[in-house]
């Protein structure tokens, strides 16, 4: 269907006089496609996990559907269908997204801690999950991991040196609230850890909250659902010692 051709996921910031943004809708009023006419790459692109590809002359064919149309829209709505497509659910169209921020927790504004923070086998089935559907990893981040690190550098259509700083920690997904760590420090010491200290422990393994996958998440891994512009935090500082 397409080529990819940009490998910088923030390309672009603004929008040329001549270039054209538009959203594809269907009949349920959700995006299909984002689509731009780039004067700069002299040719027409659609977005993809997060990067843009080159559009073959196939590909408005195999789309014709008349319940189908098109939407102009504006350098916010990257952002805004980013987000919701990272989670693989529609994304409904909305011409003027104000709040381009992912949706918070319900856990950090009711302070009900989400089930994954104390449920070892909720958070296990959901890492599971992280990792069949996105590629959650690498196992150990300190290894090379050379194949993990190809593959997303192949999908995100990068160097693998680019790829390697796409990370939990700074995905907009990646939650480290202080009321999302005070669940996991909770869930940790309910848990029967011995001796194990919670703070040390959430320290350690660099643990934030997925929002995506909603589980227990380690800053120094990745996966294909990573979005640029987090962590969402709220300038917490270690309540160790």
């Amino acid at each position: 269907m397409a080529d990819k051709v940009s490998k910088s996921t923030k390309w672009p910031t603004s929008l040329g006089d001549r270039d054209k943004l538009y959203a594809i809708v269907n009949e349920d009023s959700n995006v299909e496609y984002l689509v731009l006419a780039s004067v700069e790459k002299k040719a027409t692109l659609v977005r993809d996990i997060g990067t843009w590809q080159r559009v073959r002359e196939d590909f408005f064919e195999n789309i014709d559907d008349p319940t189908m149309y098109n939407e102009d829209v504006d350098i916010d709505f990257i952002d805004y269908f980013d987000k919701k497509s990272a989670l693989g659910d529609p994304v409904p169209f909305d011409p003027e997204p104000i709040d381009t921020e992912p949706v918070v927790l319900m856990a950090a504004v009711t302070q009900e801690c989400p089930p994954a923070t104390s449920d070892i086998a909720v958070n296990l089935k959901n890492r599971l999950r992280a990792i069949n559907v996105a590629d959650y990893g690498p196992m150990d981040p300190k290894k090379p991991n050379y194949s993990y690190w190809e593959r997303k550098a192949k999908m995100w259509s990068t160097s693998v040196e680019d790829a390697k700083s796409n990370l939990c920690g700074n995905c907009v997904f990646f939650v480290i609230k202080s009321e999302i760590l005070d669940c996991i420090a909770k869930g940790i010491e309910s848990g029967g850890s011995g001796t194990t200290d919670a703070w040390d422990a959430i320290d350690k393994a660099e643990l934030g909250y997925c929002e995506a996958f909603d589980f227990k998440c380690a800053a120094s891994r990745s996966c294909d659902a990573w979005v640029t512009g987090g962590p969402i935090s709220d300038d917490v500082e270690s309540k160790k010692g």
